[in-house]
Formats: C-alpha cells, structure tokens, sequence
C-alpha cells in the first residue's frame, strides 16, 4: 500500500494555544512609542504599545485583530521582546522577517528568534504569510520610534 505524502500543518499546537489565548493584551500604563499595522487584502489589524526603561523593552500591549496566525504570531513575538533592546528588538524582527520570506538564514536562528519558530509552519502556506508578519511590521513602527 503506498502511503499519501504529508500535508503541511498550519496551525501547530503553539500556534493554537496564543490564537485562543493571547499574551500581553492589557493595556499598559506607560507609553513609550505606539505602531500600527494592517492588512489591506484581509483586514487583519495589529496595534502595539511598548513601554521602555533603563535601555529595555519593559511592557508590552498587543492588539491584534483577524485571523489566529495574526493573533498569534503577535503574541509569541511580544513575549519574545520583552526585556530587549531597542536594537536587540530589531534583530529580531529582521531574523523573523527573514525567516519568513524563506530567506537562508544561520542554523542557529532558532536561538534568536526563539518561541517565533513555530511560526515557520506558516511558509507552507504562502498567502498566509502576511498574516505572520502584521505585527512584525506594527512592532517594528513601534521600535522606530522609542525615544523619538
């Protein structure tokens, strides 16, 4: 009996998991820089807020609006930037980015981009990979203007 080739799986479990319950979704009381982003084609919306102390991303606020691999990807990258610097928060969203866009990336990426990976299931499905990086781009609005 031959055997069917895999299907590529959207939605691994992590995945799921942020989509259903989101992290980082209280307001927070201080605001540093605000970004914003949406999709044009689907409507998926990502609003941030960072809130930044002694060099650090100290507080996070992520509101994403749309689909479950837009909610989650924001969630798994808010808690991916916490505590990080402004060029640090940077680094990662370049590495995410480019992990997405099937750029060839260092074999250890998954250390820098850390929970973000399973975000990679996503490629597989090309038109879903805006959806993973709306709140890259909302993040990275947000970033750009830390001490502006």
């Amino acid at each position: 009996m031959e055997r069917e080739p895999s299907t590529p799986k959207l939605y691994h479990e992590e995945i799921l998991k942020h989509a259903k319950t989101p992290q980082y979704t209280s307001r927070i009381k201080k605001v540093d820089a605000s970004g914003y982003a949406v999709n044009q084609f689907c409507g998926d919306e990502v609003k941030v807020d960072l809130s930044y102390n002694n060099g650090a991303i100290s507080d996070i606020y992520i509101n994403s609006i749309g689909c479950s691999i837009n909610i989650a990807s924001a969630s798994l990258m808010a808690g991916e930037l916490k505590t990080l610097s402004q060029k640090e928060a940077s680094a990662l969203i370049k590495t995410y980015k480019s992990l997405m866009n099937h750029k060839t990336l260092e074999t250890d990426y998954g250390n820098q981009i850390g929970s973000l990976s399973v975000m990679e299931s996503v490629k597989a499905f090309p038109i879903r990979i805006k959806c993973a990086l709306l709140c890259a781009q909302a993040i990275e609005a947000a970033v750009s203007r830390i001490g502006v």
